[in-house]
């Protein structure tokens, strides 16, 4: 079987499959249409990873617009921020967008390994599994002729930090199997913040307990942004300008430029509190037993600074962002191992 690891993040969707491709987009989707003026002026974008534009045939015909395309051009966008997405309809553009870059040549079969937050994955991981198993969809891209059909022959579900936790030690697992140690990871995402926690005892010993989901990411400063926009402009941020100027600092708005950058700053550090705080409580004494608490996703790179701190040997994963997709091709490989030796 063909593997794939997918992260179907809130803020972006990550993704590898077992031949070493990747995609990265933001988790926007919305109507497409024909875009005859396209190539105008110069601004024909011709990449794929700009040109996310597909065909969608499921219950009904219909074009979609994903990614920094739906970002561009697709007007009054959002992110789908339900706390249960798993039957948004957004979830299924997504999943079909990504699948079609990820997916094969050819009729191979499919194992798929993706995520939900922790406490997600508590209460919907059957949902989930379920949605995965009758997902059946055809799709192609919008300049292309030929289309793939996307069903799963095989779907495995995680806690989306346990995917990047694999990833963080199976380089070097021997040094981190210390008897009576705790291995933690923090996985800092778009909505949420996944914390998950693992004990030595010969092998790595999930203490559930010690792991959860913390309902504050990195959309908590954009949040705030639109909000010092708001109150010094009068105006709202549409999702493109919110996205430039929470990554910018600044932005040009009724003639002049405006620089938020101290005010970015510091929703940044009070976000970093937020989770810190809440990480010692979850916790407590146990932190002291740590060997090492391990940095990973999207807002690691933003927040890692501010949260190492919080215990003296932390470790930010290698490429964190991908951090869960990798882990779950990882998963993926291990089964299909153990299937060949029986």
């Amino acid at each position: 079987m063909f593997k794939i690891g997918l992260d179907l993040g809130y803020g972006y969707i990550k993704g590898v499959n077992e031949s070493g491709r990747e995609v990265l987009f933001p988790s926007l989707v919305c109507d497409g249409y024909d875009r005859q003026l396209s190539g105008l002026f110069g601004g024909g974008l011709q990449s794929m990873k700009d040109n996310l534009h597909f065909v969608v045939s499921d219950e009904t015909n219909h074009e979609i617009f994903v990614g920094d395309l739906a970002r561009r051009e697709g007007g009054n966008i959002s992110f789908a921020f339900d706390e249960n997405k798993i039957n948004h309809p957004d979830t299924r553009g997504l999943l079909a967008a990504a699948s079609y870059l990820l997916f094969p040549d050819g009729h191979i079969p499919v194992h798929l390994v993706t995520g939900l937050p922790f406490e997600q994955y508590v209460h919907h991981k059957n949902e989930f599994s379920q949605m995965l198993g009758k997902f059946n969809v055809t799709i192609r891209h919008k300049n292309t002729i030929e289309s793939k059909r996307i069903n799963f022959a095989k779907t495995t579900i995680f806690p989306q930090a346990a995917g990047a936790f694999y990833y963080a030690i199976l380089a070097d697992l021997e040094k981190y199997m210390i008897p009576g140690s705790y291995l933690g990871l923090v996985d800092i995402g778009f909505k949420t913040t996944d914390f998950i926690t693992f004990y030595i005892e010969g092998v790595p010993v999930f203490r559930k307990d010690l792991s959860g989901t913390i309902y504050s990411g990195i959309s908590d400063v954009q949040f705030a942004v639109d909000k010092m926009f708001t109150a010094k402009t009068g105006s709202k941020l549409n999702i493109p300008n919110l996205m430039f100027l929470t990554d910018n600092g600044r932005i040009l708005f009724d003639g002049k430029e405006l620089n938020f950058s101290k005010e970015i700053e510091d929703a940044k550090q009070k976000l970093a509190k937020n989770i810190k705080d809440k990480l010692k409580i979850a916790w407590g004494t146990d932190l002291k037993f740590f060997h090492t608490m391990f940095l990973a996703g999207g807002g690691s790179t933003m927040l890692g600074h501010a949260l190492s701190g919080l215990h003296p040997n932390t470790t930010m994963v290698g490429n964190p962002q991908f951090a869960n997709a990798k882990g779950f091709l990882k998963v993926a490989e291990q089964a299909a191992r153990r299937a060949a030796t029986g």
